[in-house]
Parts: structure tokens; C-alpha cells; sequence
């Protein structure tokens, strides 16, 4: 059974910390301690912590993810980008 993913309240509950506490230690912070910074990273990686890119996008207000509408996926022009997409591994950097 796979395990729920590290949050960063579960880090600041196991630190006995605040959850802006460890949101600005992993963000590097310049009003949090270094031993603080330290114990906040070391427990993250433990627990293979990864923030929630769903919270980030919301918080931020952008995805990064563009649409795209195919008018027939029948035709050999239009099957390409799926092919592509079946990657998940590789990205294509579009500035925006």
C-alpha cells in the first residue's frame, strides 16, 4: 500500500514547530535559524517530502500548463503531440 506524501504540516507536528516555521526554512529564510533550517531539511528528505504542486499553482495563481484542442486526432498530423505527451519524464520549456 503506498503511503500518503510528507505535507509540510506533518513535518511541523514531528518538529513541534509552526507550519510557516518549516515553509520558510525550506525556502531558506534569512529569519530562521540555520540548525532550525538543518533539522526542518534533514526530516523532509526522510519522509521524501515534495511540495504540493497543486497548492503552489493556487497560492501562485498559475499553472504553467497550457491546452490544447485537437479538431481530429484520426489525421497522422495531429497524432505527434501525443506521442510526445506519453512522456512524463521529459518537459518542454514554453515561456510564457
Amino acid at each position: 500500500m503506498d503511503q500518503k506524501p510528507a505535507t509540510i504540516k506533518e513535518i511541523a507536528r514531528r518538529l513541534e514547530v509552526s507550519v510557516s516555521t518549516v515553509s520558510r526554512a525550506l525556502h531558506n529564510h534569512p529569519s530562521i535559524g540555520l540548525r532550525t533550517k538543518l533539522q526542518v531539511r534533514k526530516l523532509a528528505a526522510e519522509l521524501h517530502y515534495e511540495p504540493n504542486q497543486a497548492a503552489i499553482s493556487f497560492q501562485k495563481g498559475k499553472t504553467f500548463t497550457i491546452g490544447v484542442i485537437l479538431p481530429n486526432l484520426g489525421e497522422e498530423f495531429f497524432r505527434w503531440p501525443l506521442i510526445v505527451s506519453k512522456t512524463p519524464r521529459q518537459r518542454i520549456t514554453i515561456p510564457y
